[in-house]
């Protein structure tokens, strides 16, 4: 019988894929609260 080499077990794949999904996540709230200290700056600036 003749195997095919998988790179990754299964297992492996999701864990990956979660990993570069929670780096995501962590980059977009990090930029949403920048934008938000900005935003907030320029509010207090202008009283």
């Amino acid at each position: 019988m003749n195997y095919v080499h998988v790179p990754f077990r299964s297992w492996e794949l999701v864990s990956m894929v979660r990993a570069v999904v929670e780096e995501a996540a962590t980059l977009a709230s990090l930029a949403l609260f920048l934008g938000m200290v900005a935003i907030w700056a320029h509010v207090i600036a202008t009283l």
